[in-house]
């Protein structure tokens, strides 16, 4: 059996309020820095819903309208709006660095306002082709949606990458590490008998991987209790086949699978995870959130289970503090199982495109299996200057399997030289290995960014 969850989105402010960190190439990092250009806002510093909020001004500019929409914080899009924002970066490098990445990087987003309802956004951008890890696994349009709402629902159909609700480090069950792949999503309010209403989101995706047709789906409920307390819960399923896939967008995807699994298919063609999420407000900024993963479980034999089938789950653990003005400190801890077939994410044994990935890259958390991490970031904001530091610690869980361990350090200091453009200074040094020597590598670069 496998389980996973994400949790809460933009479908209404509630959901804004219990911490969704949209994609990475998502339209809103424009647009905030558009409506308020500040050291971290031009740099595209990750952000939850919520502080994107508490960022965009209240007035009558476009793109904080537009932004706000998209957020559930604003009843229209302003009338025939259009926008087109451009963006420049450059980088420079010392000659004896080893932390080198492009030269340059461009970001084009349009955005249009088709009707008071109807939002048509567009990115292109070389930015994830020429860095990280497979760049070629990317194109030049990582974004293009089309959003209408009516009513209560949103509905969604277009291109781009995906993030559900969990850590600044990753999403557990679905995560913008990815490529884009094409998809349609439905949000809208649903009341449950003697549980209340609860805000529902699914989508749907079908991509080509290996020269075979890949079926990539999931749904979520969230629901606030209180002004403090929001639960989620998520299930998902990565398919190499969808008989009758009508049924599998009207039913839970774990009793389709045991209504469709049967002795031609065997049981390497549905991969199955769910989450848990749970996410304590103490105040409007300050966030303490856990998320449980569910991959492979010894389920009872009463329903199904086997007592050979091993435990693959995962954990994610953190708070989001601001222990001060325009400081924020951001700690995560991460644990995933590890197997004799890999452990979360993985195979178990069957095709490898049966893995929870695509083109070499998480389709959930980043962390892959057996492992265990630390992730923390620390940042403060004073007028035109930024100041962060970001550390991630990997080590094995069991330390007889394969799994990469050592630290990842990031140290930054940002200047606004205008209202459009701001350069840094940035460290990075690594040390990683898996089964060899220790792979080290430490560099400075210079990072400008233009804005038009």
């Amino acid at each position: 059996m496998k389980l996973w969850s994400a949790v809460a989105s933009a479908t209404l402010i509630s959901m804004c309020a219990a911490q969704q960190p949209p994609s990475r190439d998502d339209p809103l990092y424009d647009y905030c820095a558009h409506a308020t250009p500040t050291p971290s806002t031009l740099l595209r510093t990750p952000r939850s819903a919520d502080e994107f909020l508490r960022l965009l001004p209240n007035d009558l500019n476009t793109s904080a309208q537009i932004a706000r929409w998209k957020l559930h914080d604003a009843p229209s899009l302003p009338p025939q709006a259009t926008m087109l924002i451009m963006e420049l970066q450059v980088f420079a490098f010392p000659d004896r660095s080893d932390w080198r990445t492009a030269e340059a990087t461009y970001r084009v987003t349009g955005a249009w306002a088709i009707n008071p309802q109807t939002l048509l956004e567009v990115v292109w951008s070389d930015a994830r082709r020429r860095a990280g890890d497979n760049p070629s696994a990317f194109d030049t349009v990582p974004y293009a949606m089309l959003t209408l709402r009516a009513g209560a629902t949103r509905w969604r159909i277009g291109y781009s990458t995906l993030r559900w609700l969990g850590g600044y480090s990753g999403g557990m069950l679905v995560n913008d590490e990815m490529p884009p792949v094409p998809h349609a999503a439905v949000q809208f309010p649903v009341r449950i008998p003697l549980l209340g209403e609860w805000q529902f989101e699914q989508f749907l995706s079908q991509f080509e991987q290996d020269d075979a047709y890949t079926w990539w789906g999931a749904r979520r409920l969230e629901r606030d209790f209180g002004a403090q307390w929001t639960l989620a819960l998520a299930e998902a399923f990565k398919a190499l086949q969808l008989p009758e896939g009508v049924v599998s967008q009207l039913v839970p995807y774990y009793l389709y699978q045991k209504w469709y699994s049967d002795s031609r298919r065997g049981s390497g063609w549905f991969n199955y995870l769910a989450e848990v999420g749970i996410v304590y407000k103490p105040d409007s900024q300050n966030r303490l959130y856990l998320f449980w993963l569910m991959d492979d479980l010894r389920a009872p034999t009463a329903f199904g289970g086997s007592s050979i089938t091993p435990r693959k789950v995962a954990t994610l653990i953190g708070a989001r503090l601001q222990p001060a003005p325009n400081t924020r400190l951001i700690f995560e801890l991460v644990r995933s199982d590890g197997t004799p077939t890999g452990g979360v994410y993985d195979s178990s044994g069957h095709a490898p495109r049966y893995a929870y990935s695509y083109k070499d890259l998480p389709m959930g958390h980043p962390i892959g299996a057996n492992r265990i991490g630390f992730y923390a970031r620390a940042e403060h904001e004073a007028g035109r200057w930024l100041y962060a530091v970001d550390y991630a610690n990997l080590r094995r869980f069991h330390q007889y399997r394969p799994g990469v361990r050592g630290y990842v350090l990031g140290i930054m200091v940002g200047y606004q030289v205008s209202e459009r453009g701001v350069i840094s200074l940035q460290y990075r040094a690594s040390r990683l290995r898996d089964a060899g020597a220790p792979v080290a590598q430490a560099g400075w670069y210079l990072q400008a960014v233009a804005r038009f």
